[in-house]
């Protein structure tokens, strides 16, 4: 999640990591903040492309995500995806470092820059040039209905099929993603042992994923 302003001034608000490989619509993975898997240099280099696809596409203010798609084998990156807007990624981001994109973007709209605006994380004590970061893992679950859709697939693909998610926050990646599974409201109070139908038949991931939803 990138957001630039009218003299190239740019920051990282926080980066996102999806769980499930590429051909899963990113709205229907479940995904991290901060990006728990990456080593610095890998880190590094999806920032400075990030920057470098603002600047080649034209976005001169306001907020912009850039998804990419590593292969974990020889380390080759590709760019998946462009928004350059405010987005479902957006707001995720801004609810889990608590730095108010659309809010900035609004204002850079209008001809602030980084510097001038006050950061709210902060309470105004830094400008919102200051890149947030977190001491805390962040983990989304989308939340699926199959059952009121008896006539859709569930093989999860790039469209989205997913009817809400849920955030949840903790110290450790462990204990985030048991809060959110907790926040579905599917009958887990964490990763309870349970059978899965058709687990070991087919499709595992879309098993797994049909029992969730």
């Amino acid at each position: 999640e990138v957001v630039r302003d009218k003299h190239d001034n740019c920051i990282i608000v926080c980066s996102i990591e999806n769980l499930d490989p590429m051909g899963v619509h990113t709205g229907d993975s479940i995904t991290v903040a901060p990006a728990l898997t990456l080593t610095d240099k890998e880190y590094q280099i999806m920032r400075d492309a990030s920057l470098a696809v603002l600047r080649e596409i034209g976005v001169e203010t306001g907020g912009s995500n850039v998804q990419f798609g590593v292969n974990p084998v020889d380390g080759r990156l590709v760019v998946i995806e462009m928004n350059p807007r405010v987005s479902r990624s957006s707001a995720l981001a801004s609810k889990a470092t608590g730095f108010p994109i659309a809010k900035v973007a609004a204002k850079l709209a209008i001809g602030y820059t980084l510097d001038e605006i006050a950061n709210d994380i902060t309470g105004g004590a830094t400008p919102a040039s200051f890149e947030p970061t977190i001491d805390y893992v962040v983990t989304k679950i989308p939340r699926f209905a199959f059952e009121k859709f008896p006539g859709a697939s569930h093989t999860l693909t790039t469209s989205m099929k997913s009817v809400g998610e849920v955030m949840a926050i903790g110290r450790t990646f462990q204990e985030s993603l048991q809060k959110a599974v907790r926040g579905l409201e599917t009958g887990l109070t964490g990763l309870d042992e349970i059978e899965i139908e058709g687990l070991g038949k087919g499709d595992d991931k879309n098993a797994i994923r049909a029992a969730l939803g």
